[in-house]
């Protein structure tokens, strides 16, 4: 069931029930919606239903804010929503919970298998250093874009990893030299 309940973080104040419910209209069943200061959760029947909503509606406009949604990870507690992120971060980013931080020492990955997810290429990068942020096959299939919290996790991984394995090809790295500065 852990997998049928997301996270949305920078949750507009003004943001209601029924807009978190609007929002989420056509990603199947909702079994609950609860919404703390903030962020909240987000309940589906089905787990996949919840993965879709994920990929899709991550950093979409909800209450003319970008919100963030992730599946919820368990946290030892007690209570119903006992589920949840530690949402606001320490002051360096580096909470292991809590929704993606973006930074500007951002890499290209091409030649990623359409098998491959978003969570699969943050498990193979986060053998170079701390990743905050991983996208695969958004904007381009078979690309992928993943953020690191520092320039030298960013440059081990283009040393280490550029020209590796994954699922059956050979990945391409490059640093993405756009700068953009994020919000978290």
């Amino acid at each position: 069931m852990s997998g049928c309940r997301v996270f949305v973080g920078h949750l507009s104040s003004r943001a209601r029930e029924r807009d978190v419910e609007k929002f989420f209209k056509g990603y199947g069943r909702i079994r609950e919606i609860h919404l703390k200061n903030g962020f909240g959760f987000v309940e589906f029947e089905d787990h996949r239903d919840a993965d879709d909503a994920i990929y899709e509606l991550n950093g979409k406009e909800l209450c003319d804010e970008r919100v963030t949604i992730e599946h919820a990870r368990a946290r030892r507690g007690r209570g119903r929503f006992s589920q949840r992120f530690s949402y606001y971060q320490s002051q360096s980013g580096s909470s292991r919970y809590g929704p993606p931080v973006r930074t500007e020492h951002r890499i290209i990955v091409e030649n990623l298998s359409s098998r491959i997810s978003w969570q699969d290429l943050k498990d193979v990068m986060r053998k170079a250093g701390e990743v905050t942020y991983v996208d695969a096959h958004r904007n381009n299939r078979n690309e992928g874009v993943v953020e690191f919290a520092s320039y030298s996790d960013m440059k081990s991984a283009l040393e280490k990893l550029d020209g590796t394995e994954l699922n059956g090809r050979r990945i391409k790295l490059t640093e993405d030299h756009r700068r953009h500065r994020y919000v978290t």
